[in-house]
């Protein structure tokens, strides 16, 4: 709104929306923060799959935790999961293959 209204000022168009100026500009300041530690767990998310290309969202927090701590990034359980899908870094489940046993004798003695 502010680049197809250059000339009314910024106090303005919160008042219209209901926001403080603070808050608009807070809002920002947590988009980049949140990117920014996103882009740190995705690298480091990377490290750990080139060791353990499969494993599950879940064990890898828990070896995400160290790393989370020393970077002091509060993150939970969801919002890794919100990272890796919208970076495309889930791994796909599997389907479970049945075991198909022959009831009947399917192959003829031949001894």
């Amino acid at each position: 709104m502010k680049n197809h209204y250059p000339k009314i000022g910024l106090g303005k168009f919160c008042r219209l929306l209901g926001v403080t100026r603070q808050a608009y500009y807070q809002h920002f300041w947590h988009q980049e923060q949140y990117a920014f530690e996103d882009d740190l767990i995705v690298s480091e998310v990377l490290k750990i799959r080139k060791n353990h290309r499969d494993m599950g969202g879940r064990k890898r927090y828990e070896l995400l935790q160290p790393f989370l701590l020393e970077h002091q990034i509060k993150m939970g359980r969801g919002r890794l999961f919100d990272v890796l899908s919208a970076n495309y870094l889930l791994v796909k489940r599997r389907k479970k293959q049945t075991k198909r046993y022959c009831t009947k004798k399917c192959v003829k003695n031949f001894l």
